[in-house]
C-alpha cells in the first residue's frame, strides 16, 4: 500500500513540475512566412523565411535552404511598399522602409531580432538591399 501511495505522489509531483516548466517556455507563433523572390538574374538569392512572434518580440528566421551571394552591405528591411513596386533605384525611397538587421549569414539557417520599435503588422514587404551600391537583392510579400 505504501509503495502505491509513493508512486501516486511521485506521479502527481512530476506532472506538476512538467506543467510549471511548460508555462515558462517561450511560446512562439509564426506570423508570416514565404520564399524569397530574386530581383536580379546576376545574384543568388533564394530560400525560405518566417517571422516568429514570441514573448520577447519578433524574430526573422531564414530557412536551412537560404542562400545569397555575398555583398559588402546587405541589409534586411521591412517596407510598406508592395514588392512589385520596389526596384534598386527606389528601394529605400518608397514605402518608408525600416532597417531590421545587417545580413550576416549568406547560407543556411539564421535568426535576426526585429527591433521592438517596429510594428511588423504595418508593413507589406520584407526585402534585402545592398545599401552601399543601391542594389536590390530581392524580397517577399508578408503573408
Amino acid at each position: 500500500m505504501c509503495y502505491g501511495l509513493n508512486f501516486l505522489v511521485m506521479k502527481i509531483i512530476s506532472t506538476f513540475i512538467l506543467l510549471v516548466s511548460i508555462s515558462f517556455l517561450n511560446i512562439q507563433e509564426v506570423k508570416y512566412q514565404g520564399e524569397w523572390d530574386n530581383y536580379s538574374r546576376w545574384t543568388t538569392f533564394e530560400g525560405s523565411w518566417k517571422i516568429i512572434k514570441s514573448d520577447n518580440g519578433h524574430k526573422l528566421v531564414l530557412g536551412d535552404d537560404f542562400e545569397a551571394k555575398k555583398a559588402p552591405d546587405l541589409k534586411i528591411f521591412l517596407s510598406k511598399a508592395k514588392l512589385d513596386d520596389i526596384e534598386s533605384k527606389n528601394a529605400l525611397k518608397i514605402g518608408e522602409p525600416v532597417l531590421v538587421a545587417k545580413l550576416t549569414a549568406y547560407k543556411g539557417k539564421a535568426t535576426y531580432d526585429i527591433p521592438a520599435s517596429i510594428d511588423v503588422s504595418k508593413y507589406q514587404t520584407i526585402m534585402v538591399h545592398c545599401e552601399e551600391y543601391s542594389k536590390f537583392w530581392g524580397g517577399s510579400a508578408l503573408k
